[in-house]
């Protein structure tokens, strides 16, 4: 069994201010860092330090991605599905944190939105009925990937983040585990008084998980729901802490571990990975998140 990650890569300019720069507004940051990230990058660390065996694939510009190969290597992760382009600059993000700890993120896809019908081919022969596949919506060609990945019987992880109406249009109905914040989940099941309720039956065939921020999450999977508190601390960067949650999440229930423990572990994970600044680089490793003490 094998954990193939498709997602984004992208190089993360974070700049530090009091306050979001509002309409109009010129605001000077007093701290700037360059760190390697995109949901899938973040998501796929998670995957490697939570203990799993993970491939990721995508694409990056040949000028200016070998830090984000590296980042991935570095964290345990097999890069030899990454395409490597000429003539298309690495995806990046322009992120403003706040003193408390919010943030507020602008994307260009570059060549995350590259990846064509051929590529997913070329990635998923490698791959075979009971691998798990993980997908965000930073990338090219989503929808085509989720029909491939299903005729090959993977199971399938979606994390629509950023959440849109192309969401909508995709062959959700393939989707095995659904990981989603509160306005992701809103937006997903439509007006209604009971959002875990409405998603539950609209996709009677996958698993739903909603993170609820302070107040922990909730996973639904075959008619039986668990909770998870979430664990207190003070926060420095909020950013990647949903990746962190993941990929320790589908990592731990892909390596056999049961859903109490593995919803446990990635709350513990998420938690520490919101006490340091960056995304990639807040994640926590699987000896850290098991002897942390809240």
């Amino acid at each position: 069994m094998k954990i193939l990650n498709f997602g984004s890569l992208n190089l993360d300019y974070t700049y530090r201010l009091d306050h979001f720069v509002r309409p109009g507004e010129t605001e000077a940051s007093y701290g700037r860092t360059l760190a390697c990230g995109g949901k899938g990058l973040n998501q796929s660390a998670a995957l490697a330090k939570s203990g799993a065996d993970v491939f990721h694939a995508g694409a990056v510009g040949k000028e200016d991605g070998a830090v984000l190969l590296e980042t991935l290597k570095r964290a345990g992760v097999n890069t030899d599905a990454v395409k490597v382009l000429e003539d298309v600059p690495s995806g990046s993000a322009f992120i403003q944190v706040t003193d408390s700890g919010e943030n507020a993120i602008v994307l260009d896809g570059g060549a995350n939105q590259a990846i064509t019908e051929e590529d997913v081919k070329t990635v998923l022969a490698g791959f075979a009925e009971g691998d798990w596949i993980v997908l965000q919506n930073e990338i090219s060609e989503i929808p085509f990937i989720i029909e491939q990945a299903h005729a090959l019987g993977m199971k399938i992880v979606l994390n629509p983040s950023p959440m849109n109406e192309s969401v909508l249009s995709m062959p959700l109905e393939y989707v095995d585990y659904f990981l989603l914040n509160e306005d992701e989940a809103a937006r997903l099941a439509g007006p209604c008084p009971d959002v875990l309720s409405a998603l539950v039956k609209k996709y009677p065939g996958a698993a739903i998980l909603i993170t609820l921020g302070s107040s922990g999450c909730v996973f639904a999977e075959n008619g039986t729901v668990h909770t998870q508190k979430s664990y207190p601390v003070t926060p420095v960067d909020t950013t990647g802490a949903g990746d962190t949650f993941t990929g320790f999440f589908i990592g731990s229930l892909a390596q056999g571990k049961g859903i109490a423990e593995s919803l446990e572990l990635a709350a513990k994970a998420a938690a520490i990975s919101v006490t340091r600044k960056g995304a990639s680089t807040s994640i926590p490793d699987l000896d850290e998140v098991k002897n942390a003490r809240f």
